[in-house]
């Protein structure tokens, strides 16, 4: 996320006089949807979607893959052979202490979540030059290893600028005191070397973990919302390469833009190799933008994402606390779900930043200096705690977990002929 674009008016308003019913604790609620999700896969018959467009699995197959494959065919999603939806969400290591990992991974599941997605802010693996730092809440490697064992699939976005409302991006504050001074997110060649460095010692790390070598990772995003900052088509050809050298030619490389075209066309790398999604304010007609965005894909390679469909907001120090309705923000999902998109949650948890690792924004001009909170609750479906007793939560679970029952019933019909 870049601060782009807000939610609308109307999904900010709170609807007044509207009773959530008595409460209930979050384990509850979670062993409650795990019950469901077990009934429905295993017994009962899921109703078929009325819309044509929603039923493209039922009978549509690819040739039986003997290896791991994650690919990109039809405008669709393919995984080991059979058509798959990313119902994902983002969920930051580097913002849930690693005791309650499995906690929050656990809620996402219950969610109705088959992916995770999550940035890799270069300073806190690298808080100064050569000291790296990938243990504790660093510790990336045990996070992907568990978001593997609960079953999820991983989106991973290693920046090297991420925004994320994370301390200058993630880039290491010792960037700035380099002589001569750098231009960052650029073809810059000293730039360029440093970034080098750092991904010569963490793609490598990440390559084990690529879905085709047996690990979660189906898709690698370069950079981060670029179209939002420039245009510099050298500079996003030499990350491609770089990826490319570490993870090769068969791992979807990707990037998110807004769904604008002035965005799409700044940020997207023209071709077939790279793949281009879209994010864009909750409240938007998505299906125009998922339009758009095949503009920038190649014929067959656009299957519609959202990249980051936002649950809730940030928070700016001194503003009101950000809330969103969970009602308009259900219903904004089943738009995207119920045509057979994919979308991932931003954030389906956000956490919190810890330690002076909160960013900020800029506002009408680059002197409106808009500090971000410590904490990165975001009015997500699964608060700061960690709490699930929300209505955000049940909202979005009601349509997200449907779906992801829906998918997996199709494929175990399928199994079956």
């Amino acid at each position: 996320m870049s601060g782009g674009p807000p939610p609308t008016t109307a999904t900010m308003k709170k609807k007044k006089g509207r009773s959530c019913g008595g409460a209930v604790t979050s384990t509850t609620v979670i062993f409650s949807l795990l019950a469901v999700f077990a009934f429905f896969s295993f017994v009962a018959p899921l109703p078929l979607l009325s819309d044509s467009a929603s039923q493209p699995h039922r009978h549509r197959h690819r040739k039986k893959l003997t290896v791991r494959k994650f690919e990109i065919a039809d405008d669709m999603f393919w995984k080991d052979g059979e058509p798959f939806r990313i119902i994902g969400g983002d969920l930051h290591y580097f913002r849930v202490l690693p005791e309650y990992w499995e906690d929050r991974l656990m809620k996402a599941k219950a969610l109705g979540l088959n992916t995770i997605q999550t940035y890799i802010p270069w300073n806190l693996h690298e808080p100064s030059p050569g000291n790296l730092v990938f243990d504790g809440i660093a510790d990336i490697g045990s996070f992907l290893r568990l978001c593997q064992k609960l079953g999820f699939l991983v989106m991973l976005r290693p920046g090297p600028y991420i925004c994320g409302e994370w301390d200058l991006g993630g880039f290491p504050a010792w960037l700035l005191v380099k002589d001569p001074a750098l231009k960052l997110r650029s073809s810059d060649p000293l730039y360029l070397q440093l970034v080098d460095k750092w991904w010569s010692i963490l793609l490598p790390m990440m390559a084990p973990f690529l879905y085709g070598n047996g690990g979660p990772i189906i898709m690698v995003q370069i950079e981060n919302e670029y179209g939002s900052y420039g245009d510099d088509k050298a500079y996003m050809h030499h990350l491609v390469k770089l990826a490319r050298r570490h993870f090769g030619d068969d791992t979807i490389l990707y990037t998110t833009d807004g769904g604008t075209r002035e965005t799409l066309q700044k940020g997207t790398i023209p071709g077939d190799s790279i793949y281009s999604a879209v994010d864009f304010s909750t409240g938007e007609q998505p299906w125009p933008i998922f339009r758009l965005q095949k503009e920038f894909n190649a014929p067959g390679k656009s299957p519609p994402l959202s990249a980051e469909f936002y649950t809730g907001w940030l928070t700016h120090w001194g503003e009101k606390i950000a809330k969103t309705d969970a009602d308009s923000t259900a219903a904004e999902l089943e738009k995207i779900l119920a045509r057979n998109g994919s979308a991932v949650l931003y954030m389906v948890h956000g956490g919190t930043n810890f330690g002076f690792y909160n960013g900020a924004n800029t506002g009408a001009d680059e002197s409106d200096y808009k500090p971000d909170l410590t904490s990165y609750d975001y009015d997500a479906p699964i608060s700061e705690s960690g709490d699930v007793d929300t209505a955000k939560f049940r909202g979005t679970a009601g349509v997200a977990l449907y779906h992801f029952l829906y998918i997996s019933l199709l494929n175990k019909r399928a199994c079956l002929k």
